[in-house]
C-alpha cells in the first residue's frame, strides 16, 4: 500500500487521536479526556492507525494514579502510544488544518448544535403540555 493510500484511510477521529499523540496525550484515558471521543472510539483508532503504521502501541505494565472527576484513582495502566515516522510524515505533510482548529470548531458547533436541541426539547414540551391537556378535556366530557 503507497504512502498515498494510508494517508486516505486517515478519518477526522483519527487525526485528532494523532494530533493528541503528537501533542503528549499518548494513551487512550488521555485521549478520551483531552476529546470528545469515547473510550472505544478511541481504542478503534488505535487499532485502525497501528494497523495502517502511523503509530506503534504499548499495553503498559503496572497501575497507574491519575485525578480524575476531582478524586485520585488507581487503575490499571492503559494503552499507550507513540508516533512511527510515517505518522510523523503524515502530521507534518498530510494534516488538514481543520483538525488544528478541532477543539474551537468543534465546540461552538456542539454548542450551538445544544442550544438548538434544548429549544426543540422546550417546544416538544409545550405541545404535549397543550395535547394533554386537549385530551383529558376529552375524556371527562
Amino acid at each position: 500500500m503507497s504512502k498515498e493510500e494510508v494517508f486516505q484511510k486517515v478519518r477526522g477521529k483519527d487525526e485528532a487521536v494523532l494530533h493528541c499523540i503528537e501533542n503528549g496525550d499518548d494513551d487512550i484515558q488521555m485521549i478520551t479526556s483531552s476529546t470528545t471521543l469515547t473510550n472505544s472510539e478511541v481504542n478503534y483508532c488505535f487499532r485502525k492507525l497501528e494497523e495502517i503504521g502511523l503509530i506503534q502501541v504499548q499495553k503498559q505494565d503496572g497501575m497507574v494514579e491519575r485525578v480524575v472527576d476531582g478524586t485520585t484513582q488507581v487503575f490499571e495502566a492503559p494503552k499507550a502510544a507513540e508516533l512511527t515516522p510515517l505518522g510523523d510524515d503524515y502530521l507534518e505533510n498530510y494534516s488538514s488544518e481543520s483538525s488544528q482548529s478541532f477543539d474551537a470548531n468543534g465546540r461552538e458547533e456542539l454548542a450551538e448544535r445544544v442550544a438548538d436541541l434544548e429549544k426543540d426539547v422546550e417546544e416538544l414540551k409545550s405541545a404535549f403540555e397543550v395535547f394533554k391537556r386537549q385530551v383529558n378535556e376529552k375524556l371527562s366530557q
